[in-house]
């Protein structure tokens, strides 16, 4: 046993998660491509296999323990950079239909290799997600997750068009979460949203928010203005 999947699965056991014998297995494939990738394309800063093992994968699974994830269901992974938290996620729930949107070339294309490598299935789209909330896709999922994209107002705009009503965006925050949960008072109101949950988690938590209305049609704004006013 590997130190990645000895603390991978000491972490899934302590989140009271049942999981595939195969599992950290696979993990460890995923992040092994990764290292390889990141010599020269620099995905990520976390590197060591603790670190990653805990902070890439098994806190992307942690999502599992507070929010039910029915069979099947449809989850869109947005800024998705190296492939978190939805590679860890379908990994873990092979079910689900997930989609992983990132602007960066570069890092749709080493998922991409990296899932036919694996043999996993999952949509991967190089595209930006107030264009893509502007496709068909719009109002299409489940679940929305998200990780070190943008503060809570503008994230909140850029994930919440793509939600069904009744969806649920699940977004990994640092030291800063309750600090944006304030911040972005207006912009749940505004997009027809309520948080649901605050879960801790490394040294920041997990937040969850609930879309409770269909999203007006004018949102989302282009990017320069999501930036400079955010909601």
């Amino acid at each position: 046993m590997s130190l990645f999947t000895n603390v991978l699965e000491h972490r899934l056991i302590d989140l009271g998660l049942k999981y595939e014998p195969s599992l950290p297995g696979k993990c460890e494939s995923y992040y092994q491509q990764l290292l390889e990738a990141n010599r020269h394309l620099n995905l990520t800063r976390i590197t060591g296999a603790a670190e990653a093992a805990v902070q890439h994968f098994a806190d992307a699974m942690a999502l599992a323990v507070w929010l039910d994830m029915p069979k099947g269901c449809r989850v869109v992974d947005i800024g998705t950079g190296a492939g978190f938290p939805g590679l860890p996620l379908k990994l873990f729930r092979p079910d689900i239909e997930l989609t992983m949107i990132d602007a960066s070339g570069k890092k749709t294309d080493f998922i991409r290799h990296a899932l036919e490598t694996m043999g996993v299935q999952a949509e991967v789209l190089c595209a930006r997600a107030e264009e893509t909330a502007r496709t068909p896709l719009r109002g299409s999922f489940d679940i929305a997750v998200s990780r070190a994209v943008a503060a809570l107002p503008m994230l909140l705009e850029l994930c919440v068009p793509l939600l069904k009503t009744g969806g649920t965006l699940a977004t990994w925050k640092g030291e800063t979460a309750d600090e944006e949960l304030a911040l972005a008072a207006g912009a749940m109101q505004t997009l027809g949203c309520e948080a649901t949950g605050r879960h801790p988690i490394g040294r920041g938590a997990l937040l969850l928010i609930e879309k409770r209305q269909p999203t007006a049609e004018t949102y989302p704004r282009r990017f320069s203005k999501i930036k400079s006013q955010p909601l």
